[in-house]
């Protein structure tokens, strides 16, 4: 009896451990950051999150596929419906290889979560990252930013789904969530996250899904980010920063590789 209820164990344990990555898991790695979370008091309707989505800060790295394929995204354009205030049109391009497609679609927010930062992060964030200072908590256990640039900070959940509508091979449709790290400014502006930058797991503007052809109707699960590409996998070996698996550098990684030297000439050195 015992031995079947180690198998029954086992095997559920593997089953479980085998679940491809969600959303919920990256999303899981963004709020390791704070004490708790809890819904914004924020009004979603009223705030507006086009200059975190269009943010150009940084190039996104994206994968797509089994063999994890390197995924380039560009998104050129975010403009707030007038009519919903919660969806934004969005348009850009992709490139796998050499196949570049245009898109247009759109991302449509569903939540707004704020975290209370823990000690720790707060004290990374004050004095090297320079960004947060100030933040104590009030007797609701809430921030109390009234001597610092933030007044709410944490992490916007949206669907997006973007079509590569030119009548082109290999095109197909984006479908999927997105996580968008914001903080509220002390003068009531959105405002891209990167005061946890520093930090070994930080990533931004996160996106995972899937993309299905429209010539196969076949889905491949696609994710691409700011900094890290989610649900990486094994894919990403770095530690401080992104750093392509060797055994990918095939997949389109090697000219990642080549792109980072030519930038930082001493990076990726045998």
């Amino acid at each position: 009896m015992k031995k079947v209820t180690f198998i029954l164990l086992f095997g559920l344990f593997s089953s479980a451990m085998a679940q491809p990555c969600t959303y919920k898991d990256v999303l899981s790695k963004m709020t390791l950051f704070y004490d708790k979370t809890y819904p914004s008091k924020i009004d979603i309707q009223k705030a507006d999150f086009s200059s975190v989505i269009l943010n150009q800060s940084t190039d996104y790295l994206g994968a797509i596929g089994v063999h994890k394929k390197r995924l380039v995204v560009l998104i050129s354009s975010a403009k707030r419906n007038p009519q919903n205030p919660l969806m934004y049109e969005i348009a850009g391009r992709t490139r796998v290889g050499k196949n570049v497609r245009q898109f247009k679609g759109s991302i449509t927010l569903t939540q707004l979560i704020s975290g209370k930062p823990e000690d720790t992060t707060i004290f990374c964030v004050e004095i090297i990252c320079g960004i947060f200072s100030g933040k104590s908590e009030d007797a609701s256990g809430e921030l109390n930013t009234k001597n610092s640039g933030v007044q709410e900070e944490g992490v916007a959940v949206g669907d997006f789904i973007l079509d590569e509508y030119e009548d082109l091979p290999a095109t197909g449709v984006f479908k999927g969530k997105v996580l968008l790290w914001w903080f509220l400014s002390k003068k009531g502006k959105i405002e891209y996250n990167d005061g946890y930058l520093m930090a070994d797991p930080y990533l931004n503007n996160a996106y995972i899904g899937t993309w299905t052809s429209k010539q196969t109707h076949k889905s491949q699960q696609v994710s691409w980010g700011h900094y890290r590409v989610p649900c990486a996998g094994d894919l990403d070996m770095g530690a401080g920063e992104f750093s392509p698996a060797p055994e990918y550098y095939k997949y389109g990684w090697d000219e990642y590789i080549q792109e980072i030297r030519k930038k930082y000439p001493d990076a990726y050195k045998d």
